[in-house]
């Protein structure tokens, strides 16, 4: 009677054992097991596919559309008329904001556009490809960011080049710019690059605080181009086009693998 009972003792316990792990109550440990495992195995999705083979068919037409994208938008302008000394909206607006500021003002305003050319962020760039390699481990994310900057940094110098819009004439021209006016080079970079080394902060640390960081930083770089009298507001205007092309782009081409792909 006895064994009896112990044994009914114990299969009740292990019944209520069986019970606990069927609706999902388990073990501490466990739960610390499988936690552990999906952090490791999250960490190491973007690094299943090796940094030589990329999805380069998608990365060349994320090159393309972004290219045209900006083809887009100076047919547009063209059309507009005004190509030359810009058309009167361009001209009206650029009067209005280039407005009288505070001293520190016009100085943060004029100091903006070095956190978007890149003179300043090729060297943190190369910087960051180095961290992620070397250091980090993670050559897949560190090709990403070189792509990235590799062809923000081809396609402004490409597309001045093609149209060689004249420089604004109504203001002197104050801070860093080079090359004809259209499109923005300091657009394209501050959305390209700059938002892909916000995504790859939040990849790798979970980090969200970056991208509040970077819009105001992002809109300052932009305003200042059209304060300094550098751009026409259709040259910021499709330098953004052309920058966000780009990033969605590269993301789709870089995204991590499904499981599909990772079987084939």
């Amino acid at each position: 009677m006895k064994c009896a009972r112990r044994d009914s003792v114990l299969l009740d316990g292990s019944n209520r054992s069986r019970r606990s792990t069927r609706t999902g109550a388990l073990p501490a440990q466990l739960a610390w097991v499988e936690k552990t495992d999906l952090e490791v195995e999250r960490g190491a999705s973007s690094e299943t596919r090796p940094w030589w083979r990329q999805r380069w068919l998608t990365i060349a037409a994320g090159y393309s559309f972004a290219f045209l994208s900006g083809m887009a938008v100076a047919a547009w302008a063209k059309r507009s008329g005004g190509w030359q000394h810009g058309t009167q909206w361009e001209r009206s607006l650029m009067i209005a904001w280039h407005v009288h500021l505070p001293a520190w003002l016009d100085a943060l305003i004029y100091a903006s556009p070095w956190l978007g050319t890149n003179i300043t962020l090729i060297p943190g760039v190369l910087a960051g490809v180095w961290w992620l390699w070397a250091r980090a481990k993670r050559p897949h994310l560190a090709m990403r960011l070189l792509i990235v900057q590799l062809g923000s940094y081809i396609l402004n110098p490409a597309l001045k080049d093609l149209y060689g819009r004249p420089r604004p004439d109504l203001f002197p021209h104050r801070g860093w710019y080079g090359w004809s006016s259209f499109p923005s080079g300091h657009a394209i970079a501050s959305i390209a690059v700059l938002f892909t080394v916000a995504a790859i902060l939040h990849r790798e640390r979970g980090w969200t605080w970056t991208y509040w960081l970077l819009v105001p930083v992002s809109l300052l770089s932009l305003y200042s181009r059209i304060y300094l009298g550098v751009h026409w507001p259709i040259d910021v205007l499709a330098g953004v086009i052309v920058g966000i092309v780009w990033f969605l782009m590269t993301s789709l081409a870089f995204r991590d693998e499904s499981v599909k792909e990772r079987a084939e």
